[in-house]
């Protein structure tokens, strides 16, 4: 039996499925985003979800079951908890000689079975089924709680939504009666939220008091969504609740405070980052969702082109230097330093990381956080590390000189230092470091690489669509649509899957700056930002935009898309 992941490709070819030609860009999709075949060739738009999971059934000898149109018995699907179900994204179709017959859609998955096979003490055995299929039978199965409850919970959101008054039965008059009260109405809203939120892949939920409401906004795929309007008498409450949740002080109000939620939603664990800052119609709350499966993501993963991939990969070998990842916030500064810790976790060498705040706990790595209120600050934590023997350092962000000079210090002593810093791309990094007031020398002596990166918003794949002959394509300034040749632009035209935007995930670009004796001698001699990203750029330094169009001419992001996040 084949198990290469590119047979699936060839047996769609030979299916009349795909063509040469889409099979090829396939393979080169595939080995820049190192995700399944079967993923590359859905969002390509080449291929459904059944006849995908066809291809499979032949290429792993399964069988294909829609376990929509069975009735699977009750014992059946209770020899299955709903968490585990959810979890692990499959339907249990049937009990037979000691055996469970489980649907799921990715063969390759044998981690899932293993984890079933020791969680239900029960051999485990498995047939194929189309993700929206399993989703459909999830659902009707293993309704969710808040599913459960939607009609009781749409008639509580029309209550306090805006325009509501204030018969409503939500107790905001003390923080203590929302703490007391587990089933008062406030505590639901607050806790559906969450689980919207978590659904619908946001990033942030942003909790805005207004003169006359209150706003709740979902940023998803890097874009703030509307999603609520509150009624204004239900602040306090709301806000009292969210801050007793994060070991916020409920009564201090006129400071900006930080805390941390941990909770699962749908059998995911879930991290939390609450930040409240004082408005002047009252406390503003931000909540960043921290999934603790990507601090796991592989360096592979990222989405580097195999030529800065290998770039990166050999400058992380070395024993010593300073590399830097810079963009704004949210452009994935921190995924890739994760990814790269990955890379050497190792029981051969010491990693300690410096954070304000831990973002995500790693096993067999030393993380610090950052508490200024008793003196461990970036800098003091960096002096003391250097006593503790490491190889690898990891500093969260580098905000002053101190920070700064320490860092190139360790690593011109011997230590791998990765850090980020926020600029627009590679090259105004170095300017950045100048500005701060480090040495020009110490700059170019320590720095081995600099990467830029942001995220583009991925086309839907169930909406995806090429512009019709080729008009009406978006082109950014200073590009021509000639120049592309015969490459076929898509875009999504919006649907249900995709909540209407055209867009479902995103993808990292990146700007991959190292550095060459022409361009340490261009550093010490303080030369301006155009011209070191100039020499970069003659040493083999792809833009942030020519990596986008990349992803555009792969068809799995859209011109639009590359122009917001790339021109400056």
């Amino acid at each position: 039996m084949k198990t290469s992941q590119t047979s699936l490709g060839h047996i769609l070819k030979k299916k009349g499925v795909i063509t040469d030609e889409q099979l090829n860009k396939a393979l080169t999709m595939q080995k820049e985003l190192s995700i399944r075949m079967g993923d590359v060739i859905t969002r390509m738009g080449a291929a459904t979800h059944e006849e995908i999971i066809s291809g499979l059934a032949e290429l792993f000898g399964s069988k294909v079951v829609n376990p929509l149109d069975i009735s699977i018995p009750d014992d059946v699907i209770n020899t299955v908890p709903k968490n585990v179900a959810r979890k692990y994204n499959i339907i249990p179709i049937e009990k037979r000689n000691g055996s469970l017959t489980v649907a799921l859609s990715d063969p390759l998955d044998i981690s899932t079975l293993e984890d079933l096979h020791f969680t239900l003490n029960i051999n485990i055995e498995y047939v194929l089924a189309t993700p929206p299929n399993i989703e459909e039978a999830l659902k009707k199965y293993y309704p969710n709680n808040e599913q459960e409850k939607d009609i009781h919970f749409k008639g509580l959101f029309e209550g306090i939504k805006k325009g509501a008054t204030t018969e409503v039965d939500v107790p905001y008059e003390s923080a203590e009666a929302v703490a007391g009260e587990s089933e008062a109405p406030i505590v639901k809203l607050v806790t559906h939220i969450i689980n919207e939120a978590a659904k619908t892949r946001a990033s942030d939920i942003h909790i805005e008091p207004l003169s006359n409401e209150i706003r709740v906004r979902f940023r998803i795929d890097g874009v703030c969504q509307e999603m609520h309007s509150i009624a204004k008498q239900v602040q306090d409450a709301l806000i009292s609740r969210i801050k007793i949740l994060s070991n916020i002080d409920i009564t201090e109000k006129r400071k900006p405070q930080d805390g941390r939620i941990n909770l699962e939603s749908d059998g995911r664990p879930i991290d939390i980052r609450v930040s409240t800052i004082p408005t002047t119609c009252g406390e503003s709350i931000v909540m960043r969702l921290l999934e603790k499966s990507t601090a796991l993501i592989k360096l592979k993963s990222i989405g580097f082109s195999e030529h800065d991939y290998n770039n990166f990969a050999s400058i992380l070998k070395k024993p010593n230097g300073i590399v830097l990842v810079t963009g704004p916030t949210g452009s994935g500064k921190s995924t890739t330093l994760y990814a790269a810790l990955n890379e050497f976790n190792s029981l051969e060498k010491k990693i300690i990381t410096v954070e304000d705040p831990i973002e995500y706990n790693i096993s067999g790595i030393n993380q610090c956080e950052v508490n200024e209120k008793i003196g461990l600050t970036f800098p003091n934590i960096l002096r003391s590390i250097l006593r503790q023997d490491p190889n690898v350092i990891v500093v969260g962000e580098i905000r002053d000189v101190d920070t700064a000079e320490i860092a190139i210090s360790a690593a011109l002593t011997g230590h791998l230092v990765l850090s980020t810093l926020h600029t627009n791309d590679a090259a105004s990094a170095i300017t950045r470091l100048t500005n701060m007031g480090v040495s020009p020398f110490l700059i170019s002596s320590s720095i081995q690489a600099i990467i830029a990166q942001r995220l583009v918003r991925v086309i839907c794949p169930k909406c995806k669509t090429p512009y019709e002959n080729g008009k009406n394509v978006p082109i950014a300034p200073g590009l021509n649509v000639d120049d592309f040749g015969n490459t076929e632009f898509y875009h999504g035209t919006g649907c249900e899957y995709c909540n209407k935007t055209g867009y479902y995930g995103r993808a990292g670009i990146f700007e991959f700056m190292g550095t060459s004796s022409e361009l340490k001698e261009a550093i010490h001699r303080k030369a301006p930002t155009n011209e070191l990203r100039e020499i970069a750029c003659s040493n083999g330094m792809t833009t942030l935009m020519e990596d986008g169009l990349r992803l555009a001419n792969n068809q799995i992001t859209t011109l639009e898309e590359v122009t917001r996040v790339s021109i400056k």
